[in-house]
């Protein structure tokens, strides 16, 4: 049972859609959370269709800007409480008589000035009693300077609201792998920025329920943003004989660079 997290930079291209489509393929995620996929609700139907999920909860991007989606399958049972331009929250019941929690994906305000009404909203949407809580977005900031390479300091005061409002939600990082940074800007030398924007919080209850869920960023195909994949039993995989096994993503194909590093790999071996 997984959940893969991704700021696509919109789906009006056939070649992101490709990506997500094989990446639903590869991991076999129950619950999907995307941001910014600029396109409207009946183009999200035709995606979901695509991608062979169940339902979808979809809020129109407004021109070329934003818009969210949440898709998942039937063997989850999953009811939206709320939804904005910035957040989808929901309860989820993955089998009868298991305990209810609360999914929130949430978009973090892109412009600065306005980033603090992003805070306002995580709070609101903190659990009145109680319960597992998994958030999970890009929410456009970092938590630590080291999270940020290349480009000016993030001021303070922005880090520490941001910090704040975690805190204040009970809410601490999942164990994590893979990359780094979850986002780049792609530009060269001087002004060449990466920063850790996109993750995946959860609160006692949810790591208590699932101890050993792991988040995985994975390399950025197709956009800025690396997708996040969350499985809640990864620890749990059994391992084969002769250790792990290494599989091909078949959505690395699409970067440009990756013959070279495969022949250049080959060659050294």
């Amino acid at each position: 049972m997984s959940i893969l997290v991704w700021n696509c930079r919109g789906l009006g291209n056939p070649r992101t859609v490709r990506v997500l489509r094989q990446l639903a393929k590869d991991k076999i995620p129950s619950l999907v959370f995307l941001v910014e996929t600029k396109c409207n609700c009946r183009r999200m139907d035709m995606i979901r269709g695509k991608l062979r999920f169940d339902n979808c909860l979809a809020v129109d991007s407004v021109g070329l800007r934003g818009g969210i989606a949440l898709l998942w399958k039937t063997d989850w049972n999953v009811e939206i409480i709320s939804y904005s331009r910035w957040h989808v929250n929901s309860i989820v019941l993955e089998e009868e008589n298991d305990p209810t929690w609360q999914f929130t994906g949430l978009y973090g305000h892109p412009e600065v000035a306005k980033r603090s009404s992003s805070w306002q909203l995580l709070h609101m949407l903190k659990p009145t009693t109680p319960m597992a809580w998994l958030c999970a977005g890009d929410f456009n900031e970092i938590l630590y300077q080291k999270e940020k390479l290349g480009g000016a300091s993030r001021p303070y005061k922005q880090i520490e609201e941001f910090r704040q409002v975690v805190e204040r939600c009970g809410l601490s990082d999942l164990q994590s792998r893979g990359q780094k940074y979850t986002w780049a800007n792609n530009k060269f030398g001087g002004d060449f920025i990466k920063e850790r924007i996109d993750r995946a919080f959860a609160n006692k209850e949810w790591s208590n329920l699932h101890s050993l869920a792991l988040c995985t960023i994975l390399p950025a195909v197709n956009s800025d943003h690396s997708s996040l994949y969350i499985n809640k039993q990864f620890l749990n995989c059994k391992r084969n004989k002769r250790g792990l096994i290494f599989k091909y993503e078949a959505a690395w194909d699409l970067r440009d660079e990756c013959q070279g590093i495969v022949t250049e790999a080959w060659g050294k071996g």
